[in-house]
């Protein structure tokens, strides 16, 4: 089966039909993406190339985002962004950025994974954004907009700082936003 686009790491071609071109590499007979792009197959020459995707950050320093936490390791949490907070302007497609644990929260934390944790909703503050997208969720109105359950995925609500699953009476803890409320479905103005 060829394929059109690729992610990285995503199996393009037999290795015995195909020599890999720039943007692939070969393992144990088979070629994989390197990039995330368009996949061209050249009969002539037998061989495959992932084209990169030309990403344009239409992001600036200063901007607030909402996006979803990836992964998460001692030292940084992976965010895939998916809107500007409170503008109309669209996120190019595949922005993603990390927040070091140094920027995580106003308190001192050494593991992010206390913090945050993979499928959580997050708002941050935007640093920079080359040559890397770098966040920030330090202040108070950052952090966790919505969470759900380790153990369930049910929807937590707070309770005093600290996330609590009313189904299975679960306690987590995240760097919470100061309107996390705001975004549970129990949630009334």
């Amino acid at each position: 089966m060829k394929r059109e686009l690729a992610l990285p790491g995503d199996r393009i071609a037999a290795g015995e039909e195909y020599m890999p071109g720039p943007g692939t590499y070969e393992t144990e007979g088979v070629i994989y993406a390197a990039v995330a792009g368009s996949v061209k197959f050249d009969e002539a020459e037998k061989t495959v190339t992932v084209l990169e995707a030309r990403r344009v950050s239409r992001l600036k320093p200063g901007d607030m985002v909402v996006g979803e936490v990836t992964g998460v390791s001692n030292s940084l949490a992976n965010i895939a962004v998916c809107a500007v907070d409170g503008i109309g302007r669209q996120v190019g497609a595949g922005e993603a950025g990390a927040v070091h644990v140094s920027k995580l929260s106003e308190n001192y934390t050494e593991d992010a994974r206390k913090e945050y944790r993979t499928g959580d909703i997050v708002r941050a503050l935007v640093l920079q954004v080359s040559p890397s997208l770098q966040l920030s969720t330090r202040e108070p109105n950052l952090g966790v907009i919505k969470a759900r359950c380790g153990k369930c995925r049910n929807t937590l609500k707070n309770r005093s700082g600290k996330l609590y699953c009313s189904d299975c009476e679960r306690q987590e803890y995240r760097k919470l936003a100061d309107d996390f409320a705001r975004f549970t479905p129990e949630y009334r103005e």
